[in-house]
């Protein structure tokens, strides 16, 4: 699989509260935003196939 590379500006704040949270589930922060807007992606077409 072909993986792209982007940039993402985020708040101080934000970043330490996901770098705390890879830390606690033992992933890499990268892991952890991929997993993250993989659930978001499911979610969203859950709802959209409901309508």
């Amino acid at each position: 699989m072909n993986k792209d590379i982007i940039y993402v500006r985020i708040d101080e704040d934000l970043k330490k509260k996901l770098d705390m949270i890879a830390l606690e589930e033992q992933r890499s922060l990268n892991n952890l935003v991929v997993w993250v807007l993989t659930k978001f992606i499911e979610e969203k077409s859950k709802k959209n196939e409901k309508k």
